[in-house]
Parts: structure tokens; sequence; C-alpha cells
């Protein structure tokens, strides 16, 4: 069930992303909806649940944003599942979890993304990407984290008792 759910959240993350926040600036940045869902699920759930709405919500993203086809794909499928991982939850209380993966995962993302592009050919200036994109997003995925959980524990609990649980 957790996609049956889980597609229609992302793909709104998406198009929200993609037009009403595409032309947003704050700090010189704007939050990534959807890597910021791909995370707080992937805390929530685990990593192969992660990583498959990292899959799906790259997908999404990579339809509406006009980058290279895959290429947040990838990056999304990668944090996913590193954010799931059992180790992540050794960082503590599950509010320091989200807000350092938060952080992390942006920049992680960026970061594939940026590398990636590279190896495609694009032409990355990798200091003004990661100055003036991944680390104001970085910052507002890291403001905007408790209200990505609140939502989406609601939306966990809602479904697993109406459904008795996910299903991949």
């Amino acid at each position: 069930m957790s996609l049956y759910y889980g597609i229609p959240i992302l793909l709104l993350a998406a198009v929200v992303q993609s037009t009403w926040l595409n032309g947003v600036r704050i700090i010189g940045g704007r939050p990534e909806l959807v890597l910021l869902l791909v995370v707080t699920w992937s805390i929530i759930r685990g990593a192969k649940e992660g990583a498959l709405w990292g899959f799906v919500g790259g997908i999404c993203y990579d339809m509406l944003a006009g980058s290279g086809l895959g290429l947040w794909t990838l990056s999304m499928t990668a944090v996913g599942l590193i954010a799931g991982q059992p180790w992540v939850h050794a960082l503590g209380p599950t509010l320091i979890r989200l807000a350092l993966m938060s952080v992390f995962g942006t920049l992680l993302g960026h970061l594939l993304l940026l590398g990636s592009m590279g190896l495609l050919g694009y032409s990355v200036q990798v200091g003004r990407a990661i100055l003036g994109v991944a680390g104001p997003a970085a910052f507002l995925n890291f403001l905007l984290s408790p209200f990505a959980f609140t939502f989406l524990v609601w939306f966990h609990r809602r479904s697993s008792s109406r459904h008795g649980g996910f299903a991949a």
C-alpha cells in the first residue's frame, strides 16, 4: 500500500516543486520537497521503502524538472536507501535523526546529481551549486523537516490502521 498512496503524494510534491516553488528563492535557494519526503519516509519505514519512494519521487521530479531524465531518480533512490539504514537510528532521537538526515540527504542528493551531470558531460560549477543551491536547500529542508515528519507519520498511521500495513 505504500506506493498506492505514495505516488500521489510524491507526484503532488513534484508538481509543487516544479511549478510554484520554481520561482521562489529564500536565502538564495528553495526547499526540495520530494527529496525531503523521501528522507522522511526512509527514516519512518526503512531503507527498502525509502529507496522505492526515492525511485518513484525521482521519476516524478525528472519528468517535471527539465533536467536529464534519470538524474534525480538515481540521486533520490540512493538518498532513500542511505537515509533508511539501521545505523541512522544510532544518531539519536527521531527529531535529531530527522534534522541531520534532512541536511545530509539534501546535500548528498545534490552532490550525486552534480556528479551524474558531470559524468554525462554537462557543464557543472560545483562550488556555485553547493553554495547557491544545495546549501540553502539543505537549510530549508532542515526547517521543513518537522512538518514533513508530522504529515508522513499521520499518513503512515492512518493508512496502516486502515489497510493492515504497507506492502511494497
